[in-house]
Order: C-alpha cells, then sequence, then structure tokens
C-alpha cells in the first residue's frame, strides 16, 4: 500500500537540488519597515553616503534606527510630536515636519529644506532616503540622491538657497504655516498669498502698501512668526491682496505689500500667473526667498534668485469608499 506525505514547503525540501527554487514564504508588509531599514543601511555604507534620513510616523519606527552602528549621519523626519521627541534623545538629527496631507515626494522635498536650512545636508552630498506613505504604516521605499543634482525634486543648486541670516526654525515655521494654508484654506476656501522673508530692507524699498499694514505699530516681541497669535494672524490675512514680508529672525514686518518690480527672466511653467510672477521678481533683485500659495490648485512654489526652486502638491483626495447597500 503505498502512502501519500503531505508536504510542507515552509520546512522542507521533498525534491533536493531540484526543488531549491522553492519560493520563500512571504514577508508581511507590517514587518518590511526592520528590513529596509537593514537594507538601507548596507547600501548606504556600499557607496559611501553622507546620510540617512528617515520618514517616519510611528515611535516604533525609531527603535532600530537606535540599534544602527554607523558614522553615517541620521536624519529622521516626522509628523508627530512624540517621535520627535523619541529621536531627539538619540544620537539623530531630527526635523519635525507640518502635519499635513502631501504626497510622497511632498514629505521628501520638505524634509530636504528643512535639513538644508540647518546646514545638516550640503552640496555635493549624496543621501540615501528611506520612507513611505503615513497611511500605510510601514516603510516601503529606498531612494539614493545626490543633492545638488536631484533635478526631480529641486531645479538649480538647492544648497544656495538659504542666506544665512535666515533663521532655520524661522523658515520651518514659515514653510508649515504657507502648507497648513494650502491645504486647509481660510474658513473652508481656498487662498492664494505671497511671503517674502528675509533682505527686508531691500523688499521694503521695493513694494508699498496696498491696504492697511495690520502689523504696523506693535512691538516687535509681539510679531514673532513663532508665536501662536501671529501664525493665527497670518492666516487670518492670507486672503487680502499683497504680500506678507517677514525679517529674518522671524518678525512679520508687514501684509498687503504691493511688490513693485518687474519679472525679466525665462518664462514661468504655463499656468502661473501674476502672483508667481510677483514672487520670481522681488527675488530675482533681492537675497529674500518667497513663497506662494496658488488659490486655483493648492500648490505651494518656493522662488530663488528669480527662479522656482521647487513645488510642493497636496496629496490627491482620498476615494470614499462604497456604502453596502
Amino acid at each position: 500500500m503505498n502512502t501519500v506525505k503531505r508536504i510542507n514547503p515552509k520546512t522542507e525540501n521533498p525534491g533536493g537540488k531540484d526543488n531549491a527554487k522553492l519560493p520563500l514564504p512571504r514577508l508581511d508588509p507590517s514587518k518590511w519597515t526592520h528590513a529596509v531599514i537593514r537594507e538601507s543601511v548596507s547600501i548606504a555604507k556600499k557607496i559611501g553616503a553622507d546620510a540617512l534620513l528617515f520618514y517616519m510616523d510611528s515611535t516604533k519606527d525609531i527603535l532600530p534606527l537606535a540599534k544602527i552602528k554607523t558614522d553615517i549621519k541620521l536624519i529622521a523626519l516626522t509628523k508627530r510630536k512624540e517621535c520627535f521627541e523619541k529621536a531627539a534623545e538619540l544620537p539623530i538629527h531630527a526635523v519635525l515636519l507640518p502635519d499635513v496631507q502631501l504626497t510622497r515626494s511632498g514629505y521628501l522635498k520638505i524634509g530636504f529644506l528643512s535639513a538644508l536650512s540647518k546646514g545638516l545636508l550640503k552640496s555635493g552630498d549624496v543621501i540615501v532616503c528611506v520612507g513611505g506613505l503615513p497611511e500605510q504604516g510601514y516603510m516601503d521605499t529606498i531612494m539614493l540622491i545626490e543633492v545638488s543634482t536631484e533635478s526631480q525634486l529641486f531645479s538649480g543648486d538647492v544648497t544656495a538657497t538659504f542666506p544665512s541670516e535666515i533663521r532655520s526654525e524661522v523658515f520651518e515655521t514659515l514653510l508649515g504655516i504657507v502648507l497648513e494654508l494650502a491645504n486647509e484654506g481660510r474658513e473652508g476656501k481656498p487662498v492664494g498669498s505671497i511671503f517674502v522673508l528675509g533682505d527686508h530692507e531691500k523688499v521694503l524699498s521695493l513694494s508699498s502698501q496696498l491696504v492697511f499694514n495690520p502689523f504696523h505699530g506693535h512691538p516687535e516681541e509681539s510679531l514673532n512668526i513663532n508665536a501662536p497669535q501671529v501664525k493665527e494672524s497670518l492666516k487670518e490675512f492670507s486672503s487680502i491682496d499683497g504680500a506678507f514680508v517677514i525679517r529674518e529672525d522671524g518678525v512679520v514686518l508687514a501684509a498687503g505689500r504691493y511688490l513693485n518690480v518687474g519679472y525679466h527672466g525665462e518664462a514661468l511653467p504655463q499656468g502661473l500667473g501674476t502672483r508667481h510672477a510677483a514672487a520670481a521678481a522681488i527675488t530675482q533683485v533681492t537675497n529674500a526667498v518667497a513663497l506662494t500659495i496658488s488659490e486655483s490648485t493648492g500648490k505651494v512654489t518656493l522662488f530663488k534668485g528669480g527662479k522656482i526652486l521647487t513645488e510642493i502638491e497636496k496629496a490627491p483626495p482620498t476615494p470614499a469608499k462604497a456604502i453596502p447597500g
């Protein structure tokens, strides 16, 4: 009597060499993060990377980072304050991102800009970037980038963006406010606006007041962009015509400012109007950085030296799930 033995392919190899190509059991996506981090460190060492940049959305993602043995600079990007605080306890450079919904490349762009403003990255650096979409709950992407040549993320030399006098925390706060406005609008309505940061004396000399300046006559200590009430004021006045002018140290000097300069450069991409042309123009003749919000699309555009440095788009809306009938 012949007997038939049931084979468990996960534990047995009944055919010897001929059966050696049986597929390995598939790793559950919830366990991908550890594998991706391990491989990213290996790649970084092989190519001589200058930094490892991780996007994370959970405190449990930080635990594998604490076990990494390397001299390569570690940079953690997160939207969650508890993750930021946890990472700050380790030999890791932590960057707190604004809590807005963006595309995968949008998170990466913000992380790069914040790291650059802090002096964590420089021209020529090679970065191994690791991340995924927050909604997934795990890391699934490894990307190799040379900072000064990544044209898909930035135009021109991104490392030349930040004048040394602009404080990194001021830029990060402004970028967060702009992205929140772009995503949420004001009272449910989309807004379009210009924010000009830095080289304030020249910017003011090349502009004039369109409306009453709501920031005039107040003590400077109550006008810093990092103060909660000032953040709300920026959002409140974002719908008025004209630009905001912000000093290098974060003091908001004016709103409703008309920029008296014309743009003389390469044609801007189709669909960008007078607001974007004004932002490009003011950065062409000053050492300022300008950020614009498109009222029609919610896209945030960063200008420096009269050129678009990068654009950050909102994440597409999540499709509504069908309700069973």
